[in-house]
């Protein structure tokens, strides 16, 4: 019999042509529009970069060295020091240095293109916006700067950075790398000062190779909403199943069932197999297509169909209780307020719409506390390789808010002779 009461339940929402198009195409749909509409913003490469950066200068910065070395030569010192300052000096050039070993890297020249401008033109280029950003070196720049290093003064030189409002990440990380040219300066000139001059590692002299930690595979913004939307649609076979349930003991199909010598348990129990079974076929077949169309697949197969079944059996669950409440108060606003309301709500916590639970262990946990949630949070587990051990939790939970709903749904069915 209860065969036979699944068979009418499953044989009825598929003869509704528009519910059951609408809760597999509707998902479909919206992962369709997010794919193409967003991307994978989750989980996007760092974006290329091509940028015209322009460097002025108003001065000569080997004749600012000169003219220290030559103040320097004046002073009363020992020969073998004079020679000695004057060999570093001649190589300590600070903006050659900026040119040559900061935006010369190798890779910060696949970035950025270096020009040198005049003064003259500094305007025009300010004004026809052709850089992203222009670094102007006043005169006397490395006069000044080399000069309070050696005496250990104050200086007042500094560069002035133009860049272009509309391009500010950009403009920023030329910021960044100017802010990171200052501090290399003046810990070389500290480390020289205080004779640890070989203490001093460049950033070129580093060598080495970058390993992830991590052994698991990224989930892909496809592959996230995928989840996300599917999990959340479910839902609806829930309060769907209780609709259809309360149709029919409004025409009567309850009552002939009863008339039959059938108990209430069984077309109860009924409801709930149906309902996860509808489940069940609705994530087979939004997720065959995800594989199909957008090519999200699964690293192990068999954690895939657990996660799924003790979704479904979630989604019975919901349905047996939107049921029992629709029987016993002889009205559908509990799907009704289930399908407009409690879903969205849910998928907003479970992270449907966005992975809220990067915000705080508090949401998180919220989060998790929904089917919908503890569902997702195992998908994309599973997804990223994880083992048995780091979703067995999820599904234990999803097993006990289905044995939570069930028996939530037999305290609240009506007993036989009260219900109207």
């Amino acid at each position: 019999m209860i065969f036979n009461l699944v068979k009418k339940q499953l044989l009825l929402i598929i003869r509704n042509r528009q519910n059951f198009t609408l809760l597999l195409a509707m998902p479909l749909v919206l992962v369709f529009i997010i794919k193409f509409a967003i991307g994978d913003l989750m989980h996007q490469d760092v974006p290329e970069i091509d940028a015209a950066v322009a460097i002025v200068e108003h001065t000569n910065e080997e004749e600012d060295i000169q003219r220290l070395v030559d103040e320097l030569m004046l002073l009363p010192m020992e020969e073998g020091d004079k020679e000695k300052i004057k060999n570093n000096l001649s190589s300590f050039q600070p903006i050659q240095i900026l040119k040559d070993q900061v935006f010369g890297h190798e890779q910060l020249k696949e970035m950025f293109t270096l020009e040198e401008i005049t003064p003259e033109e500094i305007e025009k280029a300010k004004q026809e916006e052709l850089y992203t950003a222009i670094i102007e070196v006043p005169a006397g720049f490395s006069y000044e700067l080399v000069k309070s290093t050696i005496f250990n003064g104050k200086s007042d030189a500094q560069l002035t950075l133009y860049v272009d409002q509309g391009e500010d990440f950009v403009a920023n990380i030329v910021k960044d790398l100017l802010l990171t040219f200052e501090e290399q300066m003046h810990t070389s000139s500290v480390l020289e000062r205080n004779g640890l001059a070989d203490l001093m590692v460049m950033p070129e002299d580093i060598k080495g190779e970058i390993h992830s930690i991590s052994k698991v595979d990224p989930v892909s913004g496809t592959t996230y909403y995928a989840v996300g939307m599917s999990v959340m649609f479910v839902l609806y076979i829930a309060s769907t199943m209780g609709s259809y349930a309360f149709e029919e003991k409004r025409i009567h199909v309850f009552d002939r069932i009863l008339l039959a010598n059938v108990s209430r348990w069984i077309f109860f129990t009924g409801t709930f197999f149906a309902s996860a079974i509808i489940a069940l076929a609705q994530l087979f077949i939004l997720y065959g297509f995800c594989a199909v169309i957008f090519g999200v697949h699964w690293p192990n197969v068999t954690h895939f169909l657990l996660i799924s079944l003790g979704v479904s059996l979630a989604v019975g669950g919901i349905a047996s209780l939107l049921t029992a409440i629709n029987y016993r108060f002889q009205s559908e606003t509990a799907s009704t307020v289930f399908s407009s309301v409690i879903i969205t709500v849910f998928a907003f916590l479970g992270g449907s719409f966005y992975p809220v639970g990067n915000l705080s262990e508090l949401v998180k946990f919220l989060g998790d506390l929904t089917p919908n949630g503890a569902g997702m949070s195992a998908y994309l587990t599973s997804a990223q390789g994880y083992g048995f051990s780091e979703i067995y939790m999820y599904l234990i939970y999803l097993l006990l808010f289905t044995v939570v709903m069930i028996l939530a749904a037999v305290w609240t069915f009506p007993k036989r002779g009260k219900e109207a």
